[in-house]
């Protein structure tokens, strides 16, 4: 099975406890990744818009935010786990960075064979369960490979897992933008600001992780493309303190269309709370905070909400 860490689990139910808690119809999401509190939300029948600059978060969203129906089905898998028409190029993969050859070669036809379905929400379903397929390959290690079941086997188990599809009787809306051009684009109730971590998108390729985004592209040639989109954004490369101020002024500033605002941060990257408070305050007024403690898991810190209203 694909593990999932309890530390996700907490931290999911505490941004839906807060959530919870607000009034509002419609949210703006700017920094999606796997969209898991969007599936709460829907549950709900808050109408969602929700955003990533990464093309994998893009394309599970477009499975799991904009689709209300749509489902894979016996004809798309004998399509998708088909053998494939020409014979892969394994040198030429750039999978092999985080693959074994046997891996590498079985998530290159099925990406080929992604782009032979017709519908784009299919292939999005099928792009989010081969995301998962691969969460679950990179889950082991040397000492555990041999615990490894059937790709194919597997595959079916997770797009039984994206066919949960909700419909929340609601046009919801994806996109691949900047956090910037996507909150000035955007109309809501309420604006998500789930801020990522100064650094981030650097960390990110160079980690594991950035095989989501290798597979999906179906290249490795995005790198500086991500880099220069992100200049702007928390998730780009902070000098300092003050350049990170900057940054989220300008944000804030952005958001003032919105009339409700969560915050998300963790402590002290690289704000504490009370400079936080202190510069929300500088573009409206706080109506509450509120704290979850992950301390007592390793690596991790105090995450806050800040609920500002216009």
């Amino acid at each position: 099975m694909l593990k999932i860490s309890q530390n996700n689990h907490s931290w999911i139910a505490f941004e839906a406890s807060v959530l919870a808690q607000q009034q509002f119809e419609s949210v703006a999401i700017p920094f999606a990744g796997f969209a898991k509190l969007d599936w709460y939300l829907k549950l709900w029948n808050k109408r969602i818009t929700n955003n990533d600059i990464c093309q994998w978060s893009w394309w599970i969203a477009r499975g799991r935010v904009e689709n209300n129906s749509e489902q894979l089905d016996e004809f798309d898998l004998e399509i998708l786990l088909s053998e494939p028409d020409e014979l892969i190029e394994l040198n030429g993969s750039p999978l092999k960075n985080w693959f074994c050859d046997f891996d590498t070669i079985w998530l290159e036809s099925l990406r080929k064979n992604i782009d032979k379905l017709n519908n784009e929400t299919r292939k999005a379903l099928a792009i989010s369960a081969g995301i998962l397929t691969g969460e679950y390959l990179l889950s082991f290690t040397s000492e555990t490979e041999n615990l490894k079941r059937p790709l194919s086997e597997v595959y079916i188990e997770m797009v039984n897992q994206v066919n949960q599809i909700i419909d929340n009787q609601s046009y919801n809306r994806s996109t691949n933008l900047t956090a910037s051009d996507f909150i000035v684009r955007t109309k809501a109730d309420l604006l998500y600001l789930n801020l990522p971590n100064p650094g981030s998108m650097l960390n990110f390729l160079n980690s594991s992780s950035c095989w989501k985004e290798t597979w999906v592209r179906r290249n490795n040639t995005f790198q500086n493309e991500l880099l220069n989109s992100v200049k702007d954004s928390p998730s780009g490369l902070i000098s300092s303190k003050e350049h990170y101020l900057q940054v989220l002024s300008r944000l804030l500033e952005r958001s003032k269309h919105i009339p409700s605002w969560a915050i998300v941060f963790q402590e002290s990257l690289p704000l504490s709370l009370a400079e936080m408070v202190d510069e929300v305050k500088k573009h409206r007024q706080i109506k509450t905070t509120y704290m979850k403690d992950f301390s007592e898991i390793i690596g991790q810190r105090k995450v806050y909400v800040i609920v500002a209203h216009s």
